[in-house]
């Protein structure tokens, strides 16, 4: 995922923003979508189209953490067998 500068915009009187419509475009967002607004320091804000589906947005994320599907099944089958020694 790469930077670009999309255009530039102003913060109106009544605190509301227009995205450049090119960025818009590149990121494909449309008329209706949510966005999540985050605070990374004092002078950046992230903006993030809110999922449709929360569960399948973030399936399969953290493989590296905590391995695949199978890897997470293992072990909870296994800590499951615990339970009953």
């Amino acid at each position: 995922m790469g930077s670009a500068v999309l255009g530039e915009t102003t913060i109106t009187g009544r605190g509301q923003v227009t995205l450049p419509a090119r960025g818009l475009r590149e990121m494909a967002w449309r008329r209706g979508d949510h966005l999540l607004v985050q605070k990374l320091g004092p002078d950046v804000v992230l903006l993030v189209r809110r999922p449709a589906n929360w569960t399948e947005s973030f399936a399969g994320r953290l493989t590296e953490v905590f391995g695949d599907h199978d890897a997470v099944l293992r072990y909870v089958q296994g800590e499951r067998a615990a339970w009953d020694e």
